[in-house]
């Protein structure tokens, strides 16, 4: 299933609505199903003090991001 790791977001649904609600187009206007699916993405997150790799929503991504170790090299 389509769904955030994180804070469960997943799918849902509604309709997408091509005219204004206003007037005689109130009753024309077409009202097609539409699906919102998460914008989902991997990524390493921070949680409870361990690193993860998990699929997330970019909001979950963006608050929980690990943090990036760089390797400095040895001098000789």
């Amino acid at each position: 299933m389509i769904q955030c790791d994180i804070c469960g977001k997943s799918v849902q649904y509604g309709h997408l609505i091509r005219h204004t609600h206003s007037g005689l187009w109130e009753k024309r206007a077409t009202k097609n199903p539409k699906i919102f699916r998460p914008n989902l993405h991997k990524g390493k997150v921070l949680l409870n003090g361990k690193i993860k790799n998990v699929k997330a929503c970019a909001s979950c991504l963006a608050k929980f991001k690990a943090p990036r170790t760089v390797k400095i090299p040895a001098s000789a």
